[in-house]
């Protein structure tokens, strides 16, 4: 069993089955739209407000709410509302490439995002 919480020294998990970790987002923080290669996405939302993409549909969705992103879904994120975006995420099953980003033409460029292990050893 492992235990998680929002900052604290245990707040993810990384291992051959999957991804997941607590992160806080201030207002205006958003990421590139990207997908995962042959995994699926889920995103608990615990307080703030989101505007989600998730292939070109754009919803706002807030704290209590939970989406489920598809593997080779295109999704986007980004901060919105007058409070800092909390969320835990996980990815499932976590593997390489860990992240496919889209050149302005289209084309795929995977990139891997370190294990938290690795970052702390840095």
């Amino acid at each position: 069993m492992e235990i998680l919480a929002p900052g604290t020294a245990k707040s993810s998990v990384w291992n051959d089955y999957l991804r997941a970790d607590y992160a806080t987002w201030p207002v205006g923080q958003e990421c590139e739209v990207h997908s995962h290669q042959d995994a699926a996405e889920v995103f608990v939302f615990l307080a703030g407000q989101c505007e989600f993409t998730v292939e070109g549909e754009t919803v706002v969705v807030g704290a209590g709410s939970t989406v489920y992103v598809g593997p080779d879904e295109k999704h986007k994120l980004k901060a919105v509302g007058d409070r800092p975006l909390e969320m835990f995420l996980a990815v499932m099953p976590n593997h390489q490439p860990t992240h496919t980003f889209y050149a302005p033409d289209g084309t795929p460029i995977y990139r891997n995002r370190p294990s938290p292990r690795s970052e702390n050893r840095e």
